[in-house]
């Protein structure tokens, strides 16, 4: 019995033993795992990027570079401000800058703190106020813009909706003339984040997540929000990925997605400014879209009766300027004819 108990104790021992070099050789793979990730280099910028990186200049804000494009065209609108989405830049909007600079004889598009080839600070705070800031002080002090109308998308929409509060309260740098948006999470009750935007708020494993995160995810997180008929092609993921990780910009992620935590806390804010105001507004709305499914369609137009909501072709998803650049530009252009 002695000799049977002895076996028994000698035998979890070498259990534990074994679970804990398990436990070790585990260990010692993550860190690896993250050791390579953190090293490994950037892709290199396509000529496609590249070329879009050498139209645009840069501007100073607290130490911080932010890149933005200022381009004439031959139009008669004026001037048109373009926000991008997350997690993505500028370079969002190349398939419908043609019809833009027939339309206005000024584009002006950045990349926000965070995006694109912006510096991406990954000991900061990002705040969509800031970014609000960042717009102000581009159009008002840098190129000395009077009024503009605002082209947003996705995270722009959020930034744009501050920057409305703000022109209605009369504190805005320049004159608001119109708002036009593409998908957004405008309304968090209709509002689906992603799973890695869920996994991206944890405190902890965000930023572990960021640090692990890789092409293969990339593309199979980010296709997902479009329409079956026009997911990008491999050349575009590759372009898109290749801006996300310029400056390290995959580690600053789990930074920028408090901006999840902004829409629920300044919700009555934003969506007031929307619902009160009594600028021209219109959304251009891609329905196949998993983050604002057509829910989303509805709310707006209880929410908003005054304003003008367009509903692009079923197969359209969370990126219409991408995948539709020929509906959006039409309704964008209708749009703006109607307010002359």
């Amino acid at each position: 019995m002695r000799n049977q108990i002895e076996h028994t104790v000698l035998q979890g021992e070498h259990h534990l033993k074994m679970a804990f070099v398990v436990s070790l050789l585990i260990a010692a793979i993550c860190i690896a795992s993250i050791a390579v990730f953190i090293s490994y280099p950037p892709p290199a910028l396509s000529r496609r990027l590249q070329a879009w990186k050498q139209m645009g200049d840069y501007m100073d804000w607290n130490g911080q570079k932010i890149f933005y494009i200022d381009l004439q065209g031959s139009g008669k609108a004026g001037t048109v401000v373009c926000l991008h989405g997350f997690p993505t830049s500028s370079y969002d909007w190349i398939k419908i800058l043609p019809s833009l600079e027939n339309d206005f004889n000024r584009i002006v598009m950045l990349d926000f703190l965070g995006f694109g080839f912006s510096d991406k600070p990954q000991d900061i705070i990002y705040t969509i106020g800031e970014q609000a800031d960042i717009v102000e002080n581009l159009l008002s002090n840098t190129l000395h813009i009077s009024s503009a109308h605002v082209l947003s998308h996705d995270y722009g929409d959020t930034v744009a909706l501050e920057l409305l509060f703000r022109h209605d309260k009369g504190t805005l740098g320049f004159e608001k003339l119109s708002l036009s948006m593409l998908n957004g999470g405008l309304f968090p009750d209709t509002h689906h984040p992603r799973r890695i935007q869920k996994l991206l708020l944890h405190p902890l494993l965000g930023q572990l997540a960021s640090y692990l995160y890789s092409y293969f995810l990339f593309c199979r997180g980010f296709g997902e929000v479009f329409g079956e008929k026009h997911p990008p092609t491999q050349s575009e993921f590759a372009d898109f990925w290749a801006a996300l990780r310029y400056n390290n910009g995959d580690r600053a992620t789990y930074k920028i997605i408090n901006f999840l935590r902004e829409r629920q806390m300044f919700k009555e804010k934003w969506v007031g400014a929307l619902t009160k105001t009594k600028l021209r507004v219109l959304m251009i709305y891609g329905p196949a879209d998993p983050v604002n499914p057509p829910a989303f369609a509805a709310h707006f137009k209880k929410a908003v009766p005054a304003q003008k909501i367009v509903t692009l072709d079923p197969s359209v998803g969370h990126y219409p300027q991408w995948e539709d650049p020929d509906a959006v530009t039409q309704a964008f252009h209708e749009f703006i004819i109607s307010l002359e």
